[in-house]
Parts: C-alpha cells; sequence; structure tokens
C-alpha cells in the first residue's frame, strides 16, 4: 500500500519547510531553491547541485580541474595572492616544514580538497515531517486514507459487513 499523493504532497511540503530550516545558509539562496517532490507513497525533494554536495558530503580528492587556472587566494590578513595550478603542480607533495638537521618533517599535498562531511537536512526533514504526520494522525483520518488507496476495496468490504 503507498501513501496517497494528497498525503505525501503534504508531507513533502512540510519536509521540504524543514530541511530549509536546516540547510545550511550563506545567503540564503540555495536553501531557497528547494523544492518539493511526491507521488503516490514518494516524498522528496529538488536541490540545487551545490545543496547536493552539502547534503550529501563530498570526499577529500585532487582538484585536477584547475590545471591551467589561476585561483585567488585570501590570507589570513585579508590580501588576495593569486596561484598557478598547473597539471605538474596538483596533487603533488609539498614541503611544508624541516626540522634543524633539514630532515622533512610535515609535507602537504597540493590542490586537494579536504572534502566536506554531509550535513543530511534532506533526510532530516522528510523524517522529522514523517514523525509530525504520525504523531497527530487520528483513527479516522487512517481510514479516510486508506480509502484514497488502493485498499478501498477492503474498506468498502468492511462497511458492507457493518
Amino acid at each position: 500500500m503507498l501513501l496517497p499523493s494528497s498525503i505525501t504532497s503534504q508531507l513533502a511540503r512540510r519536509a521540504v519547510e524543514i530541511a530549509q530550516q536546516l540547510a545550511p545558509k550563506d545567503t540564503g539562496s540555495g536553501a531557497a531553491a528547494i523544492s518539493p517532490v511526491s507521488g503516490p507513497g514518494q516524498i522528496g525533494m529538488n536541490l540545487p547541485g551545490h545543496m547536493f554536495l552539502q547534503n550529501n558530503g563530498t570526499a577529500p580528492h585532487i582538484m585536477r580541474e584547475l590545471a591551467g587556472k589561476t585561483i585567488p587566494i585570501r590570507t589570513p590578513s585579508g590580501e588576495i595572492v593569486f596561484r598557478s595550478a598547473t597539471s605538474s603542480n596538483i596533487g603533488r607533495n609539498k614541503i611544508t616544514a624541516r626540522n634543524e638537521k633539514g630532515q622533512i618533517v610535515t609535507t602537504k599535498i597540493t590542490w586537494k580538497n579536504p572534502g566536506i562531511k554531509g550535513q543530511h537536512f534532506v533526510e532530516q526533514g522528510i523524517q522529522q515531517a514523517v514523525r509530525e504526520w504520525a504523531s497527530t494522525t487520528t483513527g479516522s483520518s487512517v481510514i479516510r486514507m486508506l480509502d484514497e488507496t488502493d485498499l478501498k476495496f477492503l474498506m468498502d468490504a468492511i462497511r458492507e459487513v457493518r
């Protein structure tokens, strides 16, 4: 049995409201662009691409797509410096510290994105919307819902027996 569209559309709209509250907001335009998607038995959301990455996270990766580009980098003092990313310097180890004997102490991989941890605001929004709906559902609303599903024949048979 699938939840009818009338209920899933309400759940999807509520889930979007919750997800928009939980989503990261620099300007708020990404969260505002989240829209509900629903169908019989389906509750979901459409996300802009960058919000999909915020929700699911990304794995650490070498940014090979930067090859041949000049990248502006802001220093802690606020100054902007420009670095060139070339195919020869992307992904190589860069020495960041040596000890007093000149031995390498630490290195780092150049042009490596550390990845981001997923925030899972979509899943949290859907789960909370379903919990809210389930906690407010009454017996009569379940009967009305069953009348809208493929179990309507069973509900009619029960009414005839009464």
